[in-house]
């Protein structure tokens, strides 16, 4: 585990980081840290209803709220991020992490920093994927396409445009061509 100095010069070196409101979060990295493991981009938002940190470290992302009484850690390993995505407002943006059919979604992050952050995780998951053939990339390619439409099934069944018979349906159509 690296130690606070280490730390906290590892986030001086960031930029923005001056800005962050979370520094009960940030006060708790040497113990949630894993030895060798510092620092390398942080943003700020709201995630499951709680405010803290988002930190891209040299192994993987990981989310820490840090309340009154309560700490909450949720990582995800980069070899387990299938992608980010973002999308930016007048003022703030959002991450979505995709991870083995799961998604995070980070909310109310500084505009700015959205698409920096997203780029720097987008290289370290290129650099932990394994290097695949050309079958296999058409077979990832396949599946991100029905990834992408249950996806876009699911926020029209959230928007009302669908009922749930509609969704499931469509679902199994999906899954099953």
């Amino acid at each position: 585990m690296p130690d606070a100095k280490a730390i906290e010069l590892a986030i001086k070196n960031l930029s923005g980081a001056e800005k962050f409101l979370g520094r009960k979060e940030i006060k708790e990295l040497p113990s949630i840290l894993w030895e060798d493991e510092l620092p390398e981009k942080i943003v700020q938002g709201f995630y499951n209803n709680g405010m803290g940190i988002l930190v891209a470290t040299n192994k993987r992302l990981i989310f820490i709220d840090k309340g009154i009484f309560s700490l909450k850690v949720e990582d995800f390993p980069y070899d387990k991020i299938s992608s980010i995505q973002y999308s930016t407002g007048m003022l703030s943006g959002e991450i979505d992490i995709f991870t083995s059919g799961n998604k995070a979604e980070i909310k109310s992050i500084v505009k700015d920093q959205v698409r920096p952050f997203c780029e720097y995780v987008r290289a370290r998951i290129t650099k932990t994927a394994p290097h695949a053939s050309m079958p296999q990339a058409q077979s990832t390619t396949s599946q991100d396409n029905t990834i992408d439409q249950l996806e876009r099934l699911a926020k029209l069944k959230q928007q009302g445009i669908l009922t749930e018979e509609e969704f499931q349906e469509q679902k199994r159509k999906i899954l099953n061509s």
